[in-house]
């Protein structure tokens, strides 16, 4: 849920602002260690030396589609969303969220042509990324190949999964792609009530909606459905799920695309 991604909470005494300082380098060790288990702990402690820790406030811009590429980042704490914008400019479609211990920003650092965003990224809560600058990245991987095994399975996930959610997108009906979206948000962020699990997120029907590739219309007409049939139910912020052994049926995906995007949203 995402209350256990909340942010460090420093004493205002400068004794605890020091201590702070040493948590927060410990911790992104931690999280370091666990995003690229590859590597071992003399090239974790190289790589937190070019780390650099920021924040974003909910609903920030983070990089904009089609601006320089400064480097990649991966997520810490919060939730972002991932989109791009239609031809006309104000359209957009918000392709995926990424949670703690994904990344974004890789292929135009690593691509090798001139750095340029692809998507633009927004924080959707207050959310903490790990940044690394483009020309430190680079100079690290040459040194410690390891790096790429780590960065390579998570890049392998996200190209099964976009050519999953893409075939689905082409033949499957919008409620079994709703389906199987909640299912991943229920893994990520649900929290276990009784034999319901709610879903307390500040993520909007129309993001939804951009998600799944459809009018905000189509999923509220969807997600009247999947009530009436008590599979979930619904209040402006909330939606509980009250029967996710039926919302798994309905979604009809095979085990092993299910354990994937249980990782990945």
């Amino acid at each position: 849920m995402l209350g256990r991604w909340n942010g460090l909470v420093c004493s205002s005494t400068i004794a605890g602002r020091m201590d702070g300082s040493r948590l927060e380098l410990k911790q992104r060790k931690k999280f370091l260690a666990h995003a690229l288990p590859s590597l071992e702990g003399s090239e974790l402690e190289e790589l937190l030396r070019i780390s650099i820790r920021v924040r974003f406030n909910e609903g920030e811009l983070i990089v904009q589609e089609g601006s320089y590429a400064a480097g990649i980042y991966a997520v810490e704490s919060g939730l972002v969303s991932i989109g791009k914008y239609a031809s006309k400019g104000w359209q957009k479609r918000c392709l995926r969220f990424l949670a703690p211990g994904e990344w974004f920003g890789l292929e135009p650092v690593f691509l090798g042509r001139e750095p340029i965003n692809a998507q633009f990224a927004k924080a959707i809560v207050k959310t903490t990324l790990i940044f690394f600058e483009r020309s430190n990245i680079l100079a690290f991987s040459k040194s410690h190949s390891a790096i790429f095994a780590d960065l390579c399975r998570w890049l392998s996930r996200e190209v099964l999964m976009l050519e999953f959610k893409l075939t689905r997108e082409a033949v499957d009906t919008i409620d079994r792609n709703l389906a199987l979206l909640l299912i991943a948000l229920t893994k990520k962020y649900g929290e276990q009530e009784g034999k319901t699990v709610v879903l307390d997120l500040p993520v909007s029907r129309q993001m939804m909606a951009e998600v799944l590739g459809v009018s905000i219309e189509t999923l509220s007409r969807v997600l009247r459905q999947f009530r009436e049939r008590g599979l979930i139910a619904t209040s402006r912020s909330k939606i509980v799920i009250k029967d996710l052994e039926s919302l798994k049926e309905k979604a009809n995906a095979r085990p092993f695309y299910l354990s994937i995007i249980e990782e990945t949203l």
